[in-house]
């Protein structure tokens, strides 16, 4: 399953509070990963029997960005230089900003649909059969004929509660020439909002572009400094970021 992961606190008077938003998007904190896997049946059960007002019919959430196989490894603690350790406890999940943020809003009860792009290898499989269990469309996600999808290594620091992500970007990389103008329009199609991880720069641009021009609002979701993101906060309505992403450089 993609992980459902929270979002950093922040106090800074110029971030959205997530709570604030009807809409749940996931910023990937992935060292909580192997804690949350085991509780994710009964997520599921509360989430049922809570008293939450059903979502009004055909609310459509467009995701633009990352999704990827993540294998973890948590460890008792982070090895030094030259070292040899065993984990304690391992998995291999979907990942990915968008994919997790997508996968929650398919699990809140929206309709999400997705645009990114993967390889058709093994780990491109598993992403896009993992992503239509939980609901999301994957039918605007560009499926190359080579090359690789991409994947993150991830130590898990049992003792100081933090990970380390080791990213493998996928190839080709996705440009914006790869998803028509007719395919935009049909993802864009009914859309209540839209949300991007800062991944796919120039797909991003495009997307953000003609959401825009559709006065459909846009949540991007600044976890840290990416090429091309200035741009893309441009046309944000809402913004969502990390707690160091206001002190970023």
């Amino acid at each position: 399953m993609f992980t459902l992961s929270p979002f950093s606190n922040s106090t800074s008077p110029n971030l959205l509070c997530p709570t604030r938003l009807h809409f749940l998007p996931i910023r990937s904190t992935l060292f909580r990963s192997l804690q949350v896997a085991s509780h994710r049946r009964d997520f599921r059960a509360r989430l049922s029997s809570e008293s939450l007002p059903p979502p009004p019919e055909h609310r459509i959430v467009l995701g633009c960005g990352l999704v990827l196989v993540d294998f973890l490894a948590a460890v008792d603690s982070y090895p030094k230089p030259d070292d040899k350790i065993r984990s304690t406890s391992s998995k291999v999940q979907g990942g990915g900003n968008a994919g997790n943020a997508l996968t929650c809003a398919a699990r809140l009860g929206l309709n999400p649909r997705l645009i990114s792009k993967v390889a058709n290898d093994g780990q491109g499989n598993s992403i896009l059969d993992e992503l239509e269990s939980d609901g999301v469309d994957t039918s605007f996600i560009v499926v190359s004929k080579g090359g690789n999808s991409p994947f993150t290594y991830i130590i898990v620091d049992s003792k100081t509660k933090t990970r380390t992500c080791i990213h493998s970007p996928g190839d080709p990389p996705m440009t914006a020439n790869e998803l028509s103008q007719s395919s935009l329009s049909r993802a864009l199609d009914g859309a209540r909002i839209v949300y991007f991880d800062g991944r796919l720069h120039d797909t991003a641009l495009v997307v953000a572009q003609e959401a825009a021009q559709k006065n459909i609002p846009i949540l991007v979701d600044a976890e840290r400094k990416r090429e091309g993101l200035d741009d893309l906060l441009k046309f944000a309505t809402y913004t969502v970021c990390s707690a160091k992403f206001p002190q970023a450089s």
